[in-house]
């Protein structure tokens, strides 16, 4: 595993400094995967919240005169000479730096000049420049000509042995022209959202999560539910094992509460092996009780909605509900969802945008009053699966929320990392061949 460092001119902390966001997201990235990042900051920085995380040294370079405007001043000298002196200890053992608008910013030329002359010196040492900014010709064309001699041809130097990382591929080519570079040393990292601390999602929930790789799911569906037969969980099984049909991959997990005792066992032992017979695995179908003993009498609300913020789908096929605030709670969610059209009121509560299945109930849907209403189904695996398909349609084809399961999928901490970071720490320069 590569030693990974943090290359910043930070001074201080600001909780609300969006480069200081982006510098705690790769330090979470780092840690979260098993690696031991070293931060790089100005002497008087002190370790607050990530920075102050067990596994993350840091380390310090000395805080000297900057400027916002392109300046060269009487000290710049001594300046870029006490950062290098010390930014050359910083990465001793380091493999890899990743660093943030050192490149073109005009307060981080000192910066720029000490880590290039140091670049020159461990040509082995590879170099990640985030560039937070597609900055114009303007900027650096003022940049290079202030400078005369040594540092004239240092600044307008292609960085040694480096990527310049940008967030989107639409932009490459700009960046690489600004920087006059070739398009291939530009790489994409798109900015990660981590995902816990924008939910503020409790660490239990957290733990579960990761455990079953939730986040990569096409399709999660939550159901916090007493195992009374009545709330017909096996169709929520079948329906969600059904997506398998259709090429998704999926989770359902059911927060089964005040169901430790009687027909309540026997009921969840029979829709376990429903749940086998359909081909849903122990990673696909997670029962709450048993991940955690005191879920089995009661789930803290707050871990319930931490389930349902990630969801994308919910069934509701229970036969009697005088209510139904998790149905409620999974449209605050932004969920599509199907709910049980042989229950009238349901179309009450919640009007005409689940869609409308039926599934039998204990109402006499003609007369609304006591009886029966039985909906006879002759072939399940045609019938789970239309219902997977009509929610599947919602999935692919509503925008907002396609963009939730694709953001949750693909801009998550641990996706960035594993899809975009980690092969540029671990790239090696092709071999030519002779």
């Amino acid at each position: 595993m590569k030693t990974v460092a943090i290359l910043t001119n930070f001074s201080g902390f600001s909780e609300a400094y969006s480069l200081n966001r982006v510098v705690m997201n790769q330090i979470r990235m780092l840690v979260d995967h098993g690696y031991k990042p070293i931060v790089i900051v100005g002497e008087h920085f002190k370790p607050v919240q990530d920075y102050a995380h067990p596994n993350v040294e840091l380390r310090h370079i000395p805080d000297v005169p900057v400027f916002n405007e392109v300046k060269m001043d009487a000290t710049f000298d001594q300046d870029v000479g006490a950062i290098e002196r010390e930014l050359a200890k910083a990465l001793d053992g380091v493999d890899v730096v990743l660093t943030h608008d050192i490149i073109y910013q005009p307060a981080c030329v000192k910066h720029l000049v000490a880590s290039k002359r140091i670049a020159k010196r461990r040509p082995e040492l590879r170099w990640l420049h985030w560039i937070h900014s597609a900055t114009s010709p303007y900027t650096l064309q003022n940049l290079r000509p202030l400078f005369v001699d040594e540092y004239a041809k240092v600044i307008s130097e292609k960085f040694p042995n480096s990527f310049y990382v940008f967030f989107n591929h639409y932009s490459v080519p700009r960046i690489a022209q600004n920087f006059q570079i070739d398009d291939g040393d530009v790489k994409v990292v798109h900015h990660p959202t981590d995902i816990k601390a924008f939910y503020k999602i409790e660490d239990t929930s957290w733990d579960l999560i990761k455990r079953k790789n939730m986040l990569s799911a096409d399709v999660i569906c939550t159901y916090p539910i007493r195992l009374d037969r009545g709330k017909q969980v096996e169709k929520v099984i079948k329906t969600i094992a059904s997506f398998k049909d259709l090429d998704k991959s999926v989770r359902l997990i059911i927060f089964d509460f005040h169901s430790s005792g009687g027909d309540k066992v026997t009921y969840r032992n029979e829709l376990k092996q429903i749940a086998i017979d359909w081909g849903l695995t122990e990673d696909e179908l997670v029962w709450a009780s048993e991940e955690h003993s005191e879920w089995s009498v009661e789930v803290p609300y707050q871990v319930v909605a931490d389930f349902m913020k990630l969801s994308n789908v919910f069934v509701i096929p229970s036969v009697s509900e005088s209510y139904s605030l998790i149905t409620q709670e999974a449209g605050l969610s932004g969920v599509t969802i199907v709910a049980n059209r042989d229950f009238p009121p349901f179309r009450d509560i919640f009007g005409w945008p689940p869609h409308q299945v039926g599934f039998s109930s204990n109402i006499d849907a003609l007369t609304g009053l006591d009886g029966d209403t039985t909906t006879e189904v002759t072939n399940e695996k045609t019938f789970y699966k239309d219902i997977a398909g009509v929610l599947n349609y919602d999935l692919e084809n509503e925008r907002g929320i396609y963009l939730k399961t694709f953001l949750r999928q693909n801009r998550s901490t641990s996706a960035i990392f594993k899809k975009e970071l980690e092969p540029l720490l671990n790239y090696e320069k092709p071999v030519k061949k002779i």
